[in-house]
């Protein structure tokens, strides 16, 4: 069960993270402040993101180093990433194409940066990625085995991960919907749509097995975000309006009364696993 929980934290998250953004951007159109509502947001968003992954050297246990790290590697996406590309685009004069909004048709170019960041984790020795690690035994790759010494602290390894893990799959769906490229009706986006899907059922049944709490934390990251490829793909294809976009008041209220009865679980887990 504790994989599961922590797959339905981050599922939650996913929703939660983009009705901010909403309410965020709402607020800046609706009241003047100078247009600076945003930016201030951005960048408290930022900080706070940055104080979380700091904070994570003072977590006696991996499930909070884990968990504080996840959440400070979400928010400096969300500040740094996400506006910084709106402000960018803005800067630039970029405007929407085929309802891709301006500052996603600029994270689409950055796959070449991800490409980059990917072969220098394939061949790093310390990073024991699932995925990279079976890469690795497939491919010969390495010069010896994957490094096994002690890691101290998961909260930056942690931030990184969610990182690196929303950035990819942000791109590969921009890529999809691209309509000089795929489309969002295109067989690669249902090819994609189905990946989507078997994989992140495939994930939580792994997850099913893991009984440490931290590490089923780190391990429900690409879970969550890989199943929701699936939600992002089914709000594009207008199978439903999605709640965290339209601010649903009654579905957003059960969305985040759902993460509260989450995190809390996780919580009492871990102070169980404490007193025992």
């Amino acid at each position: 069960m504790k994989g599961i929980k922590a797959a339905l934290f981050f599922f939650l998250l996913m929703g939660m993270g983009h009705a901010l953004m909403i309410v965020i951007n709402h607020v800046d159109e609706s009241y003047v402040f100078e247009k600076s509502f945003m930016f201030w947001s951005a960048v408290i968003l930022t900080l706070l993101g940055i104080f979380l992954i700091y904070f994570t050297r003072f977590n006696k246990t991996d499930t909070w180093q884990s968990m504080n790290g996840a959440l400070g590697g979400l928010l400096f996406w969300t500040g740094a990433v996400e506006y910084g590309l709106i402000f960018a685009s803005r800067r630039l004069g970029i405007t929407s194409l085929f309802g891709t909004a301006p500052e996603y048709r600029l994270m689409k170019f950055t796959w070449p940066f991800i490409l980059g960041v990917f072969i220098y984790l394939l061949f790093h020795e310390d990073v024991r990625c699932n995925f990279i690690v079976y890469l690795r035994r497939k491919l010969p790759l390495m010069k010896g085995p994957t490094s096994e010494g002690i890691i101290r602290n998961y909260g930056p390894r942690t931030a990184f991960e969610m990182i690196l893990v929303l950035w990819t799959f942000y791109v590969l769906l921009l890529l999809m919907y691209d309509e000089n490229i795929f489309g969002v009706h295109h067989p690669a986006t249902y090819l994609t749509f189905i990946l989507s899907l078997g994989c992140g059922v495939y994930l939580v049944y792994k997850l099913l097995k893991i009984k440490e709490m931290g590490k089923a934390i780190r391990y429900a990251i690409p879970t969550a975000i890989i199943f929701w490829n699936g939600v992002e793909i089914l709000a594009k294809w207008k199978v439903f309006k999605e709640p965290w976009i339209t601010l649903n008041l009654p579905i957003m209220s059960s969305i985040t009364a759902a993460f509260l009865i989450t995190f809390y679980l996780i919580y009492k887990e871990k102070r169980r696993k404490v007193s025992e």
